[in-house]
């Protein structure tokens, strides 16, 4: 699975029971009904849209896509005329044209589950860290690539990687100025980093060592170290850079370690294989979405002094995090409001699938 930046740090301390359904309720209903609908910029999701269509119109015409109500027989071919619509635009439409396209194509679905709407949307965003190709000073956290020898074992658990597990493979892409960020970067699963002489390296996620993601505040609260409401990426950040003797234990709780490959070009690039957008690119749970899906999301900023974020999305990526039929996880770029956001992101929020008329 070719997924990035997406294991949001908060995701899940607690599922809703109401997940364990497998299928998602579908209730069709008009776009002037969907939250917010007459305020979003829609048109904003365009280039998205191109990038993941770009992605369907080259798939098998019989690839299964969740896209038929009620059932899991729908197929790449739904989206073709959608897609090829946008597709023949040589320039960026109008909003009201746009719109148009978007109300004869598709139609939009409120999910549910088990009669409940309400699902957990978390945030992530591309960090910046400070690096080196060389290992001196205080650059003495590696950050791997995902070896092409197969001869190398990569399912250790992460405690046995930082311990020195892959040292000496010719696996190091950069070395890093603190254990604490580099794991943050493992969480995101893509970001920058700045070297020495300015330059900037761009990684993305390349594979895992197939340890299953567990959240570290759950493990913090669980100490007593945080309390259950104080928990947030900001929080957990603090704790580990204040407790240096007692955070590599803390983060090996997650044995789970993320491999990376040098992005060349746009970037960071989500599991569907296409450049993320901010504001615009959404992580999903590919066995209830389709990646390439749009979604319309109504939930609260992170900050409650903005406006609710109701607007149309781009399903576009996974995370190990990201399970269920209503979980988000919303990209938020690069920068310091985003990370100020993704960190503080873990709204309740409800869900709309917008899905080709069949």
């Amino acid at each position: 699975m070719n997924f990035i930046g997406v294991m949001a740090l908060m995701g899940a301390l607690v599922l809703s029971a109401c997940q364990s359904q497998k299928k998602l309720d579908y209730e069709a209903t008009h776009f002037t009904s969907l939250p917010g609908s007459q305020k979003d910029g829609t048109l904003e999701a365009f280039p998205a849209m191109q990038r993941s269509c770009d992605v369907v119109l080259k798939e098998s015409p019989t690839k299964r896509y969740s896209t038929r109500v009620g059932a899991q027989n729908g197929k790449a071919s739904d989206w073709y005329p959608f897609c090829k619509a946008i597709k023949a635009y040589t320039a960026i439409p109008s909003e009201a044209e746009w719109r148009q396209l978007l109300t004869t194509y598709l139609t939009p679905y409120k999910l549910s589950l088990n009669g409940v709407s309400k699902g957990q949307f978390t945030g992530y965003y591309e960090p910046m860290l400070r690096g080196s190709k060389k290992r001196y000073g205080p650059y003495q956290t590696p950050l791997y690539a995902l070896p092409k020898n197969a001869l190398i074992n990569t399912n250790i658990p992460r405690s046995q990687i930082v311990s020195g597990g892959l040292s000496n493979k010719g696996l190091e892409l950069v070395w890093v100025d603190n254990p604490v960020d580099a794991f943050f970067l493992q969480i995101q699963g893509s970001g920058r980093v700045v070297l020495e002489d300015g330059a900037v390296l761009r990684l993305g996620y390349a594979g895992t060592n197939k340890h299953p993601y567990f959240p570290i505040g759950k493990a913090l609260v669980s100490r007593g170290a945080l309390k259950l409401g104080e928990v947030s990426m900001q929080s957990i950040c603090a704790w580990l850079k204040e407790h240096p003797l007692e955070a590599e234990s803390v983060m090996s709780e997650n044995q789970s370690y993320v491999f990376f490959r040098i992005l060349e070009g746009e970037g960071p690039i989500g599991s569907q294989g296409v450049a993320l957008t901010p504001g615009r690119s959404l992580a999903v749970d590919p066995g209830y979405i389709s990646l390439g899906t749009p979604m319309w999301i109504d939930l609260n900023h992170p900050d409650c002094k903005k406006e609710r974020l109701q607007k149309l999305m781009m399903a576009q990526d996974t995370g190990g995090a990201i399970k269920g039929g209503l979980r988000g996880d919303y990209f938020w770029g690069y920068g310091d409001a985003p990370s100020e956001y993704a960190g503080k992101m873990n709204s309740d929020g409800e869900y709309y699938a917008l899905l080709p008329k069949v």
